[in-house]
């Protein structure tokens, strides 16, 4: 009778045994294999990226140095004080350049915001039509970051323009 339970027991017990081999060890290394060969395939990847990218920009020390001089336009841009008196000369430069006459300048008290420092500053002077608009174009598209917040105009002259002009400079707080 013993033989009678002998070859299904030991047919039960193998399979039991291959189920047990097949969950515990050959699926997490399948598993395993699996995530090294993705693995791989990224890292090939990525180093096919570096190896473009050195192709592409040959001597990468001349391209970190633009990148340096592109990341300090951007910081002059914003500057981290506010510096008036360098928007006071910058003032005077498009208004010799544009052909206005400035008659004064007066800076406000600087407002402290979370990420921002502001400042007001009006400007009063006199020119033509399109002086003026090439004043007010080259403060705006100058080196500094500056809005122009209010602006009138009155005429002093036939041709001649009376004009205040406000602008709201910004740096980043320190």
């Amino acid at each position: 009778m013993q033989e009678k339970f002998f070859l299904p027991t030991t047919l039960v017990i193998c399979i039991i045994i291959f189920i047990g081999w097949q969950q515990f060890f050959y699926a997490p290394t399948q598993r395993e294999i699996l995530n090294a060969k993705l693995e791989t395939r990224r890292l090939h990847e990525v180093e096919r990226e570096v190896l473009e990218l050195k192709a592409r920009h040959e001597n990468l020390s001349a391209f970190l140095a633009t990148k340096e001089l592109e990341l300090d336009e951007m910081r002059n841009f914003l500057p981290t004080t506010l510096a008036q008196d360098k928007f006071i000369d910058e003032l005077y430069r498009a208004a010799e350049s544009s052909q206005a006459q400035i008659i004064s300048v007066q800076a406000g008290e600087p407002i402290a915001a979370e990420k921002l420092q502001e400042q007001i500053v009006t400007v009063n002077l006199e020119a033509d039509y399109v002086s003026l608009l090439n004043f007010i174009r080259e403060i705006l598209d100058g080196e500094r970051l500056a809005s122009l917040e209010n602006f009138y105009a009155g005429s002093s002259e036939e041709r001649i323009l009376s004009c205040e002009v406000t602008f709201k400079i910004f740096a980043a707080t320190p």
